[in-house]
Parts: structure tokens; C-alpha cells; sequence
């Protein structure tokens, strides 16, 4: 049992770790940004898989973080000073992909909390 904590411990601060790290990539013009989204979803769809384990604290800092990352970092996402390639239904439909994974982690949390 021990050792299951410390690798459950190591993978929630890897996928925090992972979700700072896709700032990067969110700066760059072009295609990187928009991989760093589905990166960053990605991340935010395995950090809601750890509810189940007790890791609260994890989705709703990666929620945090990721949300940080679309709204204000993001190239291509950003609401204020964005590509001029990016139009508002594609910022939209991304936006709301976003929502969905948070509502669906909110949800859960919630479901968990009740039955402790």
C-alpha cells in the first residue's frame, strides 16, 4: 500500500509538472499552439481520472492551470490579442470542449465527496 501512494503521489505532481510545461509551447505562432490545446486536454482528461484516487487537489489545479493556459496563454486561444487566423467558432468549440472536461471533474468531485 505504501509504495502505491508514492507512485500515485509522483504521477499527480508529473501530470502538474506537464501542464506548467505546455506553457511553452502555447507561445509559439502557429500549429504549436493549437497541439499545446490537446496536450492540455489531455492532461486535464488524465488529471480527472484521478479523482477516483483521492486526487482532488490535482484536478483542480491542472484545471486551474490549463484554464490559465487557454485563456490568457495560448496563442491561438487567448480572448485578447489572439492570431488573426483564429476565428471565433474554432476559439468557441475549443472553449467548450474545455468546459465539458471541467464540468464532467467538478461532477465527479462532487460525486465522491458525497460518498465519504
Amino acid at each position: 500500500m505504501k509504495y502505491k501512494s508514492f507512485i500515485l503521489r509522483f504521477y499527480y505532481w508529473l501530470l502538474v509538472v506537464f501542464s506548467f510545461l505546455l506553457y511553452a509551447p502555447s507561445f509559439v505562432p502557429g500549429a504549436m499552439s493549437v497541439i499545446a490545446y490537446y496536450m492540455s486536454m489531455l492532461v486535464l482528461l488524465l488529471s480527472v481520472n484521478t479523482i477516483k484516487h483521492g486526487g482532488f487537489w490535482c484536478f483542480r489545479l491542472i484545471a486551474v492551470i490549463v484554464g490559465l493556459g487557454i485563456f490568457i496563454v495560448n496563442d491561438y486561444l487567448r480572448l485578447f490579442y489572439s492570431l488573426p487566423s483564429s476565428t471565433w467558432i474554432g476559439k468557441i468549440v475549443m472553449y467548450g470542449v474545455f468546459t465539458l472536461i471541467t464540468a464532467i471533474g467538478i461532477r465527479k468531485c462532487n460525486q465522491f465527496v458525497k460518498q465519504d
